[in-house]
């Protein structure tokens, strides 16, 4: 089922929300084809938002944390906001220091992005689509990208990101929701998580996030999550490091898994990217404001960002992340939410 809400009156917002029928919902807004929640059942039975909600449409345009939107035209982050492709030089504007971060500062998590289309059935869906003009934030060609989000029966929110252009030009989607498991904010630390992420290396990254170029592995070091591990028990996780993926051929696979020992809330990541940004909330610093009322703190959440690599249009050995014209970029990613019991208690016999 699909419904539609005001979301703020003065302006005119509606939110757009997908329900499976089975205790899951996923709400929208237009501005950065936005996840303002998503609702699904924890050990107690109950319905809860499990990404941060901030208080209104104006705490959304105030939003400098990307929180639930789709960053474009080239998520993350290239190095000294600039890059060349086919001969030409392209300078970006710089907003994360000298670098370009999420598509500039002007990118597509302010843009309103236009609903293509809906589809109003037991497994709903809505399409939001944004044309990226010839030069936008500097970058070559017109990008024509949409996001499919879809609810399916077994509690996945399923999300296709697709592109054409008619120039050559970089092009990095995903999704920048954050994820607190407790449910409508309850505890605001994610320590108690543990985390397992489906990689053997990360990409070596300068002290402004700018890959090195460098594979490092990650066997026996703090950023070594093959294996469930809880994030208290790292002494410093100050995550926000791009994983590369074990994956199979570009095919989907499970990238990363969550879980919440007290909600017993777990949240699985599949995807067919390359890559995946594991960042944990450093730099939230208490100036936005909660649905609940509560500030947006630091290490508050966690986000899980399916992707190419960050400067890829700098690292000719990273994949490659350039569309060109008669070419469509075509990836996905799943949210999917499971309910551990408390006999089932695999990873956490005790809290």
């Amino acid at each position: 089922m699909i419904k539609t809400e005001i979301y703020d009156a003065s302006k005119g917002i509606k939110r757009y929300i997908l329900d499976n029928g089975l205790g899951m919902q996923a709400g929208f807004i237009q501005r950065g084809a936005t996840i303002t929640n998503i609702n699904v059942p924890g050990r107690d039975g109950k319905s809860e938002n499990v990404v941060i909600e901030l208080k209104d449409y104006d705490e959304y345009v105030k939003n400098q944390s990307y929180i639930g939107v789709v960053p474009g035209r080239y998520a993350n982050r290239i190095g000294g906001a600039k890059f060349t492709l086919d001969g030409q030089e392209y300078k970006l504007n710089p907003n994360d220091g000298p670098n370009s971060l999420h598509g500039g500062p002007q990118g597509f998590s302010v843009k309103e992005w236009n609903v293509k289309n809906m589809v109003d059935s037991d497994e709903p869906e809505i399409t939001f689509e944004y044309v990226s003009p010839d030069g936008e934030e500097n970058f070559p060609g017109t990008l024509t990208a949409s996001i499919t989000y879809k609810l399916t029966k077994n509690n996945e929110l399923v999300m296709h990101y697709q592109a054409v252009t008619d120039k050559a030009t970089p092009v990095n989607l995903t999704q920048h929701a954050y994820f607190n498991l407790s449910g409508d904010y309850k505890d605001t630390t994610i320590d108690k998580y543990a985390i397992m992420i489906n990689a053997d290396a990360i990409t070596e990254v300068t002290d402004d996030c700018i890959p090195t170029g460098v594979i490092l592995p990650v066997y026996d070091t703090d950023f070594d999550f093959r294996k469930f591990r809880r994030l208290k028990t790292i002494k410093n996780f100050n995550f926000d490091h791009n994983y590369v993926l074990n994956t199979k051929n570009g095919e989907m696979f499970l990238a990363a898994e969550a879980e919440d020992p007290v909600s017993g809330r777990i949240l699985k990541i599949f995807t067919n990217y390359p890559g995946m940004q594991f960042y944990t909330g450093n730099w939230l610093d208490s100036t936005l404001t909660h649905k609940n009322g509560k500030q947006v703190c630091r290490q508050s959440a966690c986000c899980f960002e399916t992707q190419f690599f960050p400067d890829s249009p700098n690292k000719n050995q990273f994949p490659n992340a350039i569309l060109r014209p008669g070419k469509s970029y075509n990836q996905k990613t799943i949210f999917k939410f499971e309910v551990e019991n408390d006999n089932d208690r695999i990873f956490f016999p005790e809290i």
